[in-house]
């Protein structure tokens, strides 16, 4: 039977293989019901995926099995034609409205008169993502992570775009999943005294 994931990362381990595991366990911490092992399943190739002679099929079984894809957008990922066969498979499968868009390195830039990504100004679009989508998309920008040290919920500005990513996929509002983070930690904290 497929296992259910909340959300499948789709990025270039080149580009974004410290960044893709640091995003997956905020996820899975964020907003955490204190018995509950993880807030959120989510699926990246490298803890998601176990030896198997059918490489393509496993991560299709996982792309079907998600409710949300979340793109790391970089010049690298756009190059990678792994990426962009799993963008191909999410649009046609699922369609574009429930795709999460992450920068972490190059540019998106959207063209209102043409109702797309400017293909020539856009270095962090994969191909298939041209003319894919009929609204100018909201993403968030973590370029600044790249160069970052501390990529966990301690670090503000992860923290926050964390929270952003978290909510969407929660369908709650960023201020009120935040506040059930702090409620969660509290209770955990007590939960841990007790025991001592």
């Amino acid at each position: 039977m497929a296992k259910h994931y909340d959300a499948f990362v789709s990025y270039s381990h080149h580009a974004d293989g410290r960044l893709a595991p640091a995003i997956q366990r905020g996820l899975q911490q964020f907003a955490r019901p204190w018995r509950r092992r993880r807030a959120l399943e989510v699926f990246r190739d490298e803890t998601g995926l176990s030896g198997n002679p059918d490489l393509w099929g496993s991560i299709e079984v996982a792309l079907d099995g998600s409710d949300w894809f979340i793109l790391l957008c970089s010049p690298e990922a756009a190059a990678s034609p792994w990426v962009n066969k799993e963008v191909v498979h999410w649009l046609a499968v699922r369609g574009p409205e429930r795709m999460l868009l992450v920068v972490t390195g190059g540019a998106l830039v959207w063209d209102p008169a043409l109702g797309d990504f400017d293909r020539a100004a856009s270095t962090a679009v994969p191909p298939s993502l041209f003319g894919a989508l009929e609204v100018e998309p909201r993403h968030i920008d973590m370029s600044w992570a790249r160069i970052e040290t501390d990529l966990s919920l301690r670090q503000s500005a992860f923290r926050s775009d964390i929270a952003e990513l978290a909510a969407t996929i929660h369908d709650r509002p960023k201020d009120e999943l935040e506040g059930e983070d702090v409620v969660q930690h509290r209770r955990l904290q007590r939960a841990t005294r007790g025991a001592i």
